[in-house]
This record gives C-alpha cells, structure tokens and sequence, in this order.
C-alpha cells in the first residue's frame, strides 16, 4: 500500500539524528524540511505553514524546547485546515509529562531511543489523526514510547 508523501517539518539540534530522520522520511516519499533550531523551525514553518502536514521538534535544543515550537504552530496554524500535527521527540522527559495545553491540542511524543521504523509508524499516526478534535485525540492515541534500539541502530 501506497503511503501518501506529506510535507514533514522536522527540528533536531543532533545532526547525525536530524540527518538519520530526514534520509528515512525522504525514502518514503514525504518532503522534509530539515532544521537544527527552535528558531530555525519557527522560520520555516511561518514561510511554508500551508504546506506542512505535520511538525517533528526535539524536546531540547540550544535555542529553547520543543514544547515552545508545537505551541507556536498550534497559535499560528488555526483556520480551515485546522492544528498541523505535531510529534515531540526527547531522551530526557517523561512521554505522560507533556503539559496539558500541549496533550489537549494532540501533540504527541515519543521517548529516545526508538527504532526508525517506530519513529516512522509514530509519525504515520501523528499525521493521521490531523483534523480530528482533541478529545479523540488524547482518549485514541496510543503512547508513543519505546526502549527498543537506538536511532543509528536501524538504517534501513
């Protein structure tokens, strides 16, 4: 079955991370726009905010967190097509530790390490749960934690 290619924001400080997560996503078909920064991603998404069906930000970055990305796109990504998507990703916070406004608007997260293929089933799911309202969101979306192999571990 055909995956349909999205328009993937994708925001991580650790190149060999944000390089490993962009050849994998490409691979697949999706257009990624990588970025190494909270700023960077605020940047790229207010250029292009039409165009991106989903955010992937790391929890911690140099330049701020993760959690203040996904709430900038929440603020500016209201309308018609309604909240884009976003996946938090991090080694160093709780999966269930989201703040609330985050876990309410359906962010979702995802602990490191993870396996490519969990991350790529994790953003599948992200992604298609986009338009539906936050209360389905937190009562159907599953906990997107894993302890499986580390990132580099899976290049395939």
């Amino acid at each position: 079955m055909a995956t349909l290619a999205h328009h993937i924001l994708l925001a991580d400080d650790e190149p060999e991370i944000l390089s490993e997560m962009t050849s994998y996503l490409r691979r697949r078909g999706h257009i990624v726009v990588p970025v190494s920064s909270k700023i960077d991603g605020i940047r790229a998404y207010q250029d292009n905010a039409e165009r991106f069906a989903l955010v992937v930000t790391d929890m911690q970055m140099p330049d701020g967190n993760g959690c203040d990305l996904a709430r900038f796109v929440i603020d500016h990504s209201r309308g018609t097509r309604g909240i884009c998507p976003c996946l938090i990703i991090s080694g160093n916070f709780d999966v269930n530790g989201l703040p609330a406004d985050l876990r309410a608007a359906g962010v979702g997260s995802l602990a490191k390490p993870f396996s490519l293929s969990f991350f790529y089933a994790s953003v599948l799911v992200t992604v298609g749960m986009a338009g539906k309202p936050a209360g389905q969101l937190s009562s159907t979306q599953p906990v997107l934690s894993t302890t499986e192999f580390p990132l580099q571990s899976l290049s395939k």
